[in-house]
């Protein structure tokens, strides 16, 4: 059976500095790099790194500034990692600019995309981009508070519906990213015609355009509303709930994002589904 491929996923720039010095990178070193040292106990016995993710999934204001891209792409080349830049959701205006970047990639790099208007741009303009379905476009149910496996059975993942695969094909898209929802079992990662990618060690539940962290400190009529300027304090803080779900799922939040940590059963899932070669690409990153 073929090895995973391995993914280290950054959003913030100052990690970047991580790789600065590095000629190569191991898969027992992205548990350092995120700082997460019980990582280790989820990396496969085989496989080596092969890609960098740079960029956030899930705000426009974290897209990479040109700089910040260009040091990603410096860092992938000389770690001989392929790129993907990971892209939000996105009005018109952040449409062009994601548009622009892509224009800086080299040729071999990918485009994570949430957002189906992106996607018909990109492949409109760069038709062999290698893009990749990100988790937005999946539409899992992933509520930490679901009690029992019988929730998840009427909401399962679109992408094995034939309409939805000639959907992704008519715009280039042969790899999708699945996370892994509670009560997950390794059937949902075997999905005809299309690789698949999986986050560890974290899922997100949901996103909104409201930043928490980033509303604290502003006026009281102004708190908790879109279009405020950011200064990126998410990057600083994650939110911890005090109480796990019934289930014992840990969540967190960061910025406009909601995610879970996986349990025992969801690692197990994803190890089995990744023995089976149902996963090809393991995406490590924090949250």
């Amino acid at each position: 059976m073929k090895a995973p491929e391995i993914a280290l996923a950054l959003v913030d720039p100052r990690q970047l500095a991580a790789l600065e010095n590095r000629e190569s990178l191991r898969p027992a070193d992205i548990a350092t790099i995120l700082g997460d040292p019980e990582l280790l106990d989820c990396l496969p016995e085989e496989g080596c790194v092969t890609h960098l993710y740079f960029g956030s999934e899930f705000c426009e204001h974290l897209l990479p500034e040109p700089d910040d891209l260009a040091r990603a792409v410096a860092a992938a080349q000389r770690l001989r990692l392929t790129l993907a830049l990971a892209t939000p959701a996105a009005n018109d205006a952040l449409v062009e600019r994601i548009l622009e970047l892509a224009r800086s990639l080299p040729p071999e790099a990918e485009i994570l995309v949430n957002d189906w208007g992106v996607a018909h741009r990109l492949h409109g303009a760069a038709p062999m981009r290698r893009l990749i379905a990100g988790r937005q476009m999946a539409k899992m149910i992933k509520d930490p508070r679901l009690p029992s496996p019988a929730w998840m059975k009427p909401h399962p993942s679109g992408y094995a519906q034939p309409g939805f695969a000639r959907l992704l094909g008519g715009l280039g898209i042969a790899h999708v990213e699945l996370d892994v929802p509670p009560f997950a079992t390794p059937d949902l990662y075997a999905v005809p015609g299309f690789a698949v990618s999986v986050r560890v060690p974290y899922a997100y539940v949901a996103k909104g355009r409201l930043c928490k962290i980033g509303s604290l400190r502003q006026p009281r009529p102004e708190k908790f509303a879109p279009g405020r300027p950011c200064h990126r304090e998410c990057l600083g803080v994650v939110e911890k709930e005090r109480q796990a779900s019934a289930t014992g799922i840990v969540s967190y939040a960061r910025g406009n994002s909601l995610y879970y940590r996986h349990d025992a059963t969801m690692t197990r899932a994803v190890r089995t589904a990744t023995a089976a070669g149902s996963i090809t690409r393991l995406v490590f990153s924090g949250i």
